[in-house]
């Protein structure tokens, strides 16, 4: 049997060692395919799970079609270390290069949408950079010639969206160099064993990479892999997709501790937000949105943690709650983004959403839903032309028409009708004038039933309901003379001339829970470490993460707990009680 074993091209990031094969009546034949047939077998029941297939079965050995065992191996290459950090270096096209100088270019000559590039001092490349913890695999392409494992290696082809045509022709020479040493035992575990272990420092790579602009490379076969495109950024968006993926495995199948309810959970009962990276349990999360969807304040959908300001994915949203809620969630998602719109209002007598004309100086809108034209000043019929009329100017006109002779029993009966229910409306008027409030922001009316005087509108914005000013936390309440639980509203209360010291924010949160809730006074302890006060929560939970210096200690013996948490709650201490 020739051997016939064609160089790599210095242009193209694959190795091709092609084999003649002849069907001959070879006497290992059909032991050479049998320990072929054992091999593939070993290997797929090694590497192969029902979330990934690494070893792929391509074609088997037929005699009579000439049919040879083909497979692709997918190869994951382990780093040393736990971040690499991978360079990019783009050159600016020759005639480019010359048609504009370095001050002029605003933007790269080649958009990496995944990669945001920076020109160099000199004008002559875009460099870039990025981080990865797992880094893209790498394929082999193994045809088995019948001859194998006797006296011939089988042929194959690597690839890989990483590695420079230099680095692959070593690391051809390297599964050479094993076979020879190993001949003629199978081969392919071993080979994918020494790239599993030892690729990545046999080349020098260990925590920094340089990714190369391709010049040439081999045709696409279809397949699963697309590692030899020129395209250097797909190459980039596979390597970032890649890892994101791994990390997203590797959080799932990992405990994770809440941070909210501090229970250890495995990382698949958690959702993760991808632009933050905070992450929460599902029971957790699934609590918080029910609260907004409840409550109607979607806007205030972010993450749930305090200084986080990342909006909430419809994703997130959809997987935590039922089909009924997240209906809900749509709904008032849609009818807070239409009320934003400038020139959007509702119909006064069947609620529908009208757009109001373009002309802001008519002040007219017109409900395709049951016809009726008003003012959106009055919100009363159309008057074109004429001014809007106050509720104590209509009620003298109404007098005016009931007083005057000439009027019929059912024209008399209409005007008493249409005065009774302006009556109603005015009453009605002046009690949500003195119920309620305006939110400072939206201005929609709020009405106080019980609580403290922090009030947080639907529109996400706190304010205070004493002075009706916009708040941020609970400072407001020991500097500028409104109390947080005062019923009666304080004016020109002039403050202390010497402030007091301002406690933190979580300590006015767990005063003002226990004000609200006297029965919680008894879960208050300090922190064995910072000596701060701390609030039990009311899940019974005894593990008690402080807020101060994060220290995990437990409720019952006031001890920190150091090591796994679980360990300590098989003691004498249990977790809920």
């Amino acid at each position: 049997m020739d051997v016939t074993k064609i160089s790599s091209n210095n242009n193209s990031n694959n190795i091709l060692i092609k084999t003649t094969q002849y069907f001959n009546n070879d006497l290992n034949g059909d032991s050479n395919i049998e320990e072929q047939t054992d091999e593939i077998t070993v290997l797929k029941s090694m590497y192969n799970t029902e979330a990934d297939e690494k070893v792929k079965l391509i074609s088997a050995f037929e005699k009579e079609s000439h049919e040879l065992f083909k497979i692709i191996v997918k190869v994951c290459p382990k780093a040393e270390t736990e971040k690499i950090h991978i360079d990019v270096v783009l050159p600016i096209e020759e005639e480019t290069q010359y048609g504009a100088t370095a001050a002029g270019w605003e933007a790269p000559p080649t958009t990496l949408k995944n990669l945001p590039l920076n020109r160099s001092t000199s004008g002559h490349r875009w460099p870039g950079s990025f981080d990865v913890k797992y880094l893209s695999p790498l394929y082999l392409d193994i045809t088995f010639p019948p001859t194998y494992p006797s006296s011939d290696p089988p042929s194959y082809q690597l690839s890989c969206p990483w590695l420079t045509s230099t680095q692959l022709e070593c690391t051809g020479k390297m599964l050479d160099n094993l076979w020879q040493e190993g001949k003629p035992m199978v081969i392919v575990f071993t080979w994918i064993d020494w790239l599993e272990n030892n690729l990545l420092s046999h080349l020098g790579i260990t925590d920094h990479l340089v990714l190369h602009l391709l010049s040439s490379t081999l045709p696409d076969d279809g397949g699963e892999k697309n590692s030899a495109s020129n395209d250097l950024g797909e190459r980039i968006a596979q390597m970032i997709r890649y890892n994101q993926e791994q990390m997203r495995l590797e959080f799932c199948q990992s405990m994770q501790e809440c941070p909210v309810c501090l229970m250890e959970k495995p990382g698949i009962h958690f959702h993760k937000l991808q632009e933050c990276q905070h992450f929460f349990c599902t029971d957790c999360m699934r609590e918080f949105c029910d609260l907004h969807v409840r409550d109607g304040t979607v806007e205030a959908l972010k993450c749930p943690d305090i200084k986080c300001n990342t909006i909430l994915p419809p994703s997130i949203v959809q997987a935590v709650l039922g089909p009924e809620a997240y209906n809900r969630w749509e709904k008032l998602l849609l009818q807070k983004t239409l009320d934003a719109m400038a020139d959007t209002d509702y119909c006064p007598r069947c609620n529908s959403l009208v757009i109001a004309e373009a002309e802001e100086s008519l002040h007219l809108a017109h409900c395709t839903v049951c016809l009726f034209s008003f003012c959106t000043e009055c919100r009363r019929c159309w008057h074109q032309g004429r001014p809007c009329q106050t509720d104590d100017e209509l009620l003298h006109d109404l007098d005016k028409q009931i007083k005057r002779g000439g009027l019929s029993v059912a024209e008399q009966e209409k005007f008493l009708e249409m005065k009774r229910k302006l009556q109603e409306e005015i009453v009605y008027k002046v009690i949500v004038q003195k119920e309620t409030q305006s939110c400072p922001s939206c201005k929609i009316r709020i009405e106080k039933i019980d609580g403290c005087n922090k009030m947080t509108c639907r529109c996400g914005i706190s304010f205070c309901w004493v002075c009706g000013n916009e708040i941020d936390g609970y400072e407001h309440f020991t500097q500028a003379g409104c109390l947080l639980n005062a019923t009666l509203v304080i004016v020109n209360q002039i403050p202390p001339k010497t402030p007091k010291r301002i406690p933190p924010d979580e300590i006015l949160r767990i005063q003002a829970q226990v004000e609200v809730n006297p029965d919680l006074a008894v879960n208050r302890c300090l922190c064995p470490g910072c000596k701060q006060v701390n609030l039990k929560k009311t899940d019974h939970n005894n593990h008690i993460k402080c807020w101060n210096c994060k220290r995990n200690f437990c409720f019952l013996c006031k001890q920190l707990i150091r090591g796994a948490i679980m360990a300590h709650f098989m003691g004498p201490c249990v977790q809920h009680s």
